[in-house]
């Protein structure tokens, strides 16, 4: 119930933030072609790492009832499962190879170009989301930390995540 409830919260609050975004040009907005620059990696290979890959934190910007959960995360692990730590040992779905491949081509790509370093949105309240990629040998990489209302790329990797 209380994922509902929050699911239908960050809708309100999506719908909220029509009004309140600024829909000028106070961002880059950033859209690269995958297939020019995709990294040639054996999808098998990479599901034998143990631990997540890639960590999406969102945090709802705007006042909530108390029974509604501010924060919350999902993660996609090498093994191409994704779950929710606050739910431990349930498996929420398994990703495709080609958007696992996308996913992991996004996540490399980001570290190697440090693609979001000076990305920005003002927006007034909404939804804000932390990208936190793991790499092979476990190290931390934060990729982008903020709103992602107008950025094409940073909303479909959320799409992606949280709709397989």
């Amino acid at each position: 119930m209380k994922r509902i409830i929050v699911v239908l919260m960050s809708l309100i609050v999506l719908t909220g933030l029509t009004a309140c975004s600024d829909n000028g040009d106070t961002g880059r907005s950033r859209r690269r072609s995958h297939e020019a620059t995709e990294i040639k990696v054996d999808i098998e290979d990479l599901k034998t790492y143990d631990g997540p890959m890639l960590v999406i934190t969102s945090t709802i910007q705007a006042p909530v009832p108390e029974d509604v959960e501010r924060v919350s995360s999902i993660i996609l692990h090498y093994d191409g499962t994704i779950s929710n730590p606050g739910y431990p040992n349930q498996c929420l779905g398994l990703i495709t190879d080609e958007d696992y491949s996308t996913v992991y081509n996004f996540c490399v790509e980001t570290v190697r170009d440090n693609t979001f370093a000076d990305y920005y949105e003002e927006v007034c309240d909404g939804q804000t989301y932390r990208f936190v990629f793991y790499d092979e040998e476990g190290e931390e990489h934060v990729l982008y930390d903020g709103y992602i209302y107008q950025n094409d790329e940073l909303s479909s990797i959320v799409d992606i995540v949280y709709g397989s």
